[in-house]
């Protein structure tokens, strides 16, 4: 089985943000979709070990912002590339909250999305998010949606890829949980330094799950 045939599905990319208890957390996600029209229901899928994820747990809601193509490289890496347990991810970022308490980014954005969690389904590693749209209304951004198939393009021309995997085929592959990046080195996964963090995506090796 080849799973990267699943790259041809296309997903839009979303910053996910939630206030619980004080606490302000995002993360970047590409699992968002719209359900149904009436009720509006949209799902959301985020790992179980995220942070975002457990503060949603706690507040039943978030806000969701639609990333564009004018949206820079290194404020999705931001959001996606540390867990808010180790550092403040909206020190220093300009958001809003919607009528939740609930953030979400205005600037370089095509449009918020706030959802009131109705039904979660647990999928082992992951936990699934069904929400009504409570509101949602139009950005900054005129630009196209950005996919992730044009953020793993454009992160790929950067060249900012943090630690270079090797190149000769190991027999077994990790790929990442979160982007889908394949580690397929000589050196084996399980030897990788425990600070080894995924070219793409930045997640730590934790996320990798066996092929």
């Amino acid at each position: 089985m080849d799973i990267t045939a699943l790259y041809k599905i296309s997903y839009g990319l979303f910053i996910a943000g939630v206030e619980a208890e004080g606490k302000l957390n995002a993360c970047v996600i590409n699992t968002a979709t719209q359900l149904t029209v009436t009720p509006l229901y949209v799902s959301v899928t985020l790992l179980k070990s995220n942070y975002t994820a457990e503060l949603i747990e706690k507040k039943q809601s978030l806000a969701l912002s639609v990333i564009s193509m004018d949206t820079p490289l290194s404020l999705i890496q931001h959001f996606g590339g540390k867990s808010g347990r180790e550092v403040d991810k909206f020190k220093d970022i300009t958001y809003t909250v919607d009528e939740n308490n609930n953030p979400y980014i205005e600037n370089t954005m095509l449009a918020f999305i706030s959802m009131k969690v109705v039904k979660t389904i647990d999928l082992e590693t992951h936990v699934m998010y069904i929400g009504e749209v409570t509101n949602t209304d139009h950005l900054a951004s005129t630009a196209a949606p950005m996919t992730y198939a044009d953020y793993r393009h454009k992160s790929a021309k950067t060249g900012k890829k943090g630690p270079e995997a090797p190149t000769v085929s190991n027999e077994k592959q990790y790929v990442c949980s979160i982007c889908h990046y394949i580690y397929d080195g000589d050196v084996p996964f399980e030897e990788l330094p425990e600070d080894y963090v995924c070219p793409v995506c930045n997640q730590p090796k934790s996320v990798f799950d066996a092929l």
